[in-house]
């Protein structure tokens, strides 16, 4: 049950990202932090939630949300008004990477404490 509301919840936050990243100026959000903090923050948030959705597959879930963040700057290339860079790229990359890891890391440190067998790596 709790997989299936992360898996929701993992692919709405794409979505969202795709959403806000993808479109004019004006739509998106502004907050009181440097660009690059909102951006690895984001994707933090999406690679720690699609890990928590997909705890058996981190691999593709790495090379995904890597995918995903690479085509989110190259459709900022073809938009008016819009631009992709590949210092975004890191800082998103790095943002994914981060949120798997930790997320991998926190579950299996709660298995190991509850004293059950993380089962995500069989």
């Amino acid at each position: 049950m709790t997989q299936t509301v992360f898996r929701y919840l993992a692919w709405g936050l794409i979505l969202g990202l795709f959403i806000i990243t993808d479109t004019v100026s004006a739509l998106r959000p502004h907050t009181l932090v440097s660009p690059n903090i909102d951006r690895f923050a984001a994707l933090f948030v999406v690679g720690a939630v699609f890990s928590l959705a997909y705890p058996k597959h981190l691999l593709p879930i790495l090379l995904g949300l890597l995918t995903v963040v690479i085509g989110f700057e190259l459709i900022q290339k073809l938009l008016s008004g819009r631009h992709g860079y590949v210092k975004d790229m890191f800082v998103k990359g790095a943002g994914c990477c981060a949120g798997v890891f930790a997320a991998t890391a926190l579950r299996r440190t709660l298995s190991a404490m509850s004293g059950r067998p993380d089962r995500s790596n069989s």
